[in-house]
């Protein structure tokens, strides 16, 4: 056998070794989501390390609460990324 063929082969058991593994890893982290069932994606607020993540009404943008411009208060709070889309906001409603 030349040593050409043995490459090939070598490398076909590499491929098939790092599916099996991929496989495995899957079943793996399948085990580990939330009891509840749910997805890695949820449709609870964003969140990041460094507190949760609100989303301006007019561009969609998602800015850190803290960073956030604030319109209104309690439940009816509003967020914007900034003073523009805060005064587009403000336009769109009142017009």
């Amino acid at each position: 056998m030349t040593l050409i063929g043995w490459i090939i082969r070598f490398l076909a058991i590499l491929l098939l070794v790092r599916l099996v593994m991929r496989f495995f890893a899957g079943i793996v982290r399948g085990y580990s989501l939330p009891a509840s069932g749910q997805s890695r994606r949820s449709t609870s607020p964003a969140t990041r390390e460094g507190g949760h993540l609100v989303r301006d009404p007019h561009c969609g943008t998602y800015v850190p609460v803290g960073r956030a411009l604030r319109d209104g208060s309690g439940d009816s709070t509003i967020y914007f990324c900034s003073e523009n889309c805060r005064n587009a906001w403000s336009a769109r409603k009142a017009g």
